[in-house]
């Protein structure tokens, strides 16, 4: 099988593991974050891609005193050289991601299949040109819909399961 984004397309199914932790959380806020991208025009939904994006990579990095500027860093060498991004997620968030789950032991492997399932049907869309045929109709960046509501349940994630204050 063909994949087009080869360093993307195993990335974009870490976050639909969310549902097997949170099903109901996970259903709400993704219909709540569409009708709120729906509604972003193209710079609102970059501005929030970025923030969110910052703060998520933030999450990944120990030192908890300097994540938010030590991950803005990032971004801006991502925003310059958006391969970095790509590597970045396909080769440290993502296994790390994984990873986690796999340490926490909980459904781990309901949620490996989730996600490689999300993977690869996603794959099978993008190989039908599914990009073309969303964005006439949502707008550019529209699939940043899944992305908010991962960030908002890895946030739910990390305070329910380290009480972090």
């Amino acid at each position: 099988m063909y994949i087009k984004y080869p360093l993307i397309v195993p990335v974009i199914g870490h976050g639909s593991t969310d549902i097997i932790e949170y099903p109901i959380e996970t259903v709400v806020f993704n219909l709540f974050s569409m009708i709120l991208t729906y509604n972003l025009n193209f710079v609102q939904r970059k501005t929030l891609l970025i923030l969110t994006s910052i703060y998520h990579i933030s999450l990944d990095i120990p030192s908890k005193k300097y994540n938010i500027l030590i991950s803005s860093f990032i971004h801006v060498f991502w925003l310059k050289f958006p391969i970095i991004s790509k590597l970045h997620l396909l080769l440290i968030h993502t296994p790390m991601h994984y990873l986690k789950i796999y340490i926490l032991k909980n459904n781990w492997k309901e949620k490996y299949l989730v996600g490689f399932t999300t993977s690869y049907v996603s794959n099978i869309l993008i190989n039908r040109d599914i990009e073309n045929m969303m964005e006439p109709k949502y707008g550019k960046l529209w699939w940043i819909f899944p992305i908010l509501p991962h960030v908002i349940l890895d946030l739910n994630f990390l305070y329910c399961k380290y009480s972090i204050s």
